[in-house]
């Protein structure tokens, strides 16, 4: 039978994005599934999942991200739930997380600055609700009298 005879493979519910080995990134990465530094990112790594830092990968600069796993060199902030420093693994900063791991080999030259699940708020647009009383008819006839 020909190729075109066989089912069709689903893709993966997730996907992942890859900065490789030799290649520098400078600015911010926004990502919305998992992200895995081979190379250099110098700026802010922001993701709702996961971020991997394999032995070549170097970040300088902020991770925003559920879960970092670090078995490279991170200089700067990680914000997330879970922290993994693996045995490789290097983190010269502060880290603000829930769970902190460091395996034996691993290294933390910094804090680890630990966040209850209380602590993890979102705010609110304020300028949402200044924009919604100037539009208010009642709320300009105050205003006037």
């Amino acid at each position: 039978m020909g190729l075109f005879s066989q089912k069709q493979q689903k893709p993966a519910s997730t996907s992942l994005s890859v900065i490789a080995k030799g290649c520098r990134i400078n600015g911010e990465i926004s990502v919305e599934q998992d992200i895995q530094i081979d190379g250099f990112v110098e700026g802010t790594i922001a993701t709702e999942k996961n971020v991997f830092i394999t032995p070549t990968g170097r970040v300088q600069g902020e991770i925003h991200a559920s879960h970092v796993i670090i078995n490279g060199l991170v200089e700067g902030s990680c914000h997330c739930h879970e922290v993994n420093i693996q045995s490789q693994g290097q983190m010269k900063g502060t880290i603000h997380s829930q769970q902190l791991t460091i395996e034996k080999g691993g290294v933390l030259i910094g804090e680890n600055r630990e966040i209850a699940p209380s602590d993890a708020v979102t705010t609110l647009d304020t300028s949402k609700n200044k924009n919604n009383k100037e539009n208010n008819p009642k709320e300009k006839a105050d205003k006037t009298a």
